[in-house]
């Protein structure tokens, strides 16, 4: 538990300590009639403990609850009803405890180390008529004995020391469900802005990853082979799926949600220059429900699947590999490979993967789902009917 949390339940405590005691202090205040001492050091011993007893039973109550509320959610797995039960239950039973025990306690130690003249009066019992005993201050009373330091009201009215256990209890649940929904609201809207924040990063890695020397490199080298081949043809059209993809991949700034139909005629484009580089040794196959083609995905969000699959995948005439793109009836996007790891594999971070889940995450509110079973990688991307409100 951090140091601020530490201090509202201090604070907290305080307040409730003296909002209970409020009737008893401002007695003390404003009564000046000191005929009997020994009701006076009544008064004082019982005005002490009981400002002492109602601050430490909040204060515990407020670490209880806490904590069980954190240890709830990890037993239950953030089942957040739960986690809230098991904090009220318990925080019942101390409070109840505490109830049944105050009495007890404030008499033991009234007895053993009260003021010198109240231990006197223990020793000596005797009935005080006509007195009103400070710690009687809200009940009915017929005057002060050993066995009757707290007589019960006479009904219909509840036992006061029932209602300040019950107040007490009341407040710390709701302070600590205040506390926590709070923080659960900003802890929800720090996430938000790291999303926001991965989105934008993502974004602009993804402009300058296909705009970086490699990408020019391999873009160039597969034209020029083109050119030397004297496929004139296939150089034009090379040329003009090469313009596509420039041409999608620098509106991405300025677009967050595209359809579907869109997002696969860029896919087309960038399919066509990987296989005039791998030529033989890479295949793609899409395919797309004609009523899907209008419903719409976060944009470039098959391109990381498919450097993804290109990057860890060996290919070659002898593995040859084939990417599936394809959509199901229940309106998802699939993007599948066959896994055929190379020899010597690069460490995988994972990153690519991590922010194409943030921005799908912060633009549909969707999850995307990672497969990755029986020999095939697959990552679902669930598709939007329309684009939501920003």
């Amino acid at each position: 538990m951090k140091r601020n949390d530490i201090f509202i339940g201090f604070t907290i405590s305080v307040l409730l300590s003296i909002f209970v005691n409020s009737t008893m202090l401002m007695r003390k205040a404003f009564d000046t009639n000191d005929h009997y001492q020994h009701l006076v050091s009544f008064e004082n011993f019982f005005l002490l403990f009981a400002l002492i007893w109602f601050f430490l039973l909040p204060f515990v109550l407020y670490l209880v609850n806490y904590e069980i509320y954190k240890w709830g959610d990890h037993w239950f797995h953030h089942v957040e009803y739960k986690s809230i039960l098991l904090s009220v239950f318990v925080s019942c039973v101390i409070s109840l405890g505490a109830f049944r025990s105050y009495p007890t306690v404030y008499k033991s130690l009234l007895e053993n180390v009260g003021p010198e003249d109240v231990k006197e009066y223990f020793e000596h019992p005797r009935l005080i008529k006509n007195d009103i005993p400070p710690h009687q201050h809200m009940f009915p009373h017929n005057g002060l004995n050993r066995n009757n330091l707290f007589p019960k009201p006479r009904p219909p009215f509840m036992h006061p020391l029932f209602m300040e256990h019950l107040i007490i209890l009341l407040t710390i649940i709701l302070s600590v469900s205040l506390i926590r929904l709070l923080k659960g609201r900003q802890q929800m809207e720090l996430e938000m802005q790291q999303l926001k924040t991965e989105k934008i990063q993502t974004s602009y890695n993804a402009l300058m990853g296909q705009i970086n020397p490699h990408f020019l490199f391999n873009s160039l080298n597969g034209l020029n082979s083109l050119i030397q081949n004297d496929e004139k043809e296939k150089t034009l059209t090379y040329l003009d799926e090469l313009s596509n993809v420039f041409r999608y991949i620098l509106q991405s700034n300025n677009k967050e949600i595209v359809t579907l139909a869109e997002e696969l005629e860029f896919v087309k484009a960038y399919a066509y220059l990987l296989t005039v580089r791998y030529e033989g040794k890479l295949f793609f196959s899409i395919q797309a429900e004609p009523k899907l083609l209008l419903w719409h995905l976060p944009i470039l969000s098959i391109l990381p699947l498919i450097e993804n699959a290109v990057k860890h995948n060996m290919i070659s005439k002898q593995s040859p590999l084939r990417i599936d793109i394809y959509t199901t009836t229940d309106n998802n996007l699939i993007v599948s490979n066959h896994i055929q790891p190379k020899i010597e594999e690069e460490n995988r971070s994972g990153l690519g993967l991590k922010n194409l889940w943030g921005r799908y995450r912060l633009l549909t509110g969707k999850d995307i789902v990672i497969s990755n079973r029986n020999e095939y990688f697959k990552v679902t991307l669930p598709l939007l009917n329309a684009p939501l409100n920003k």
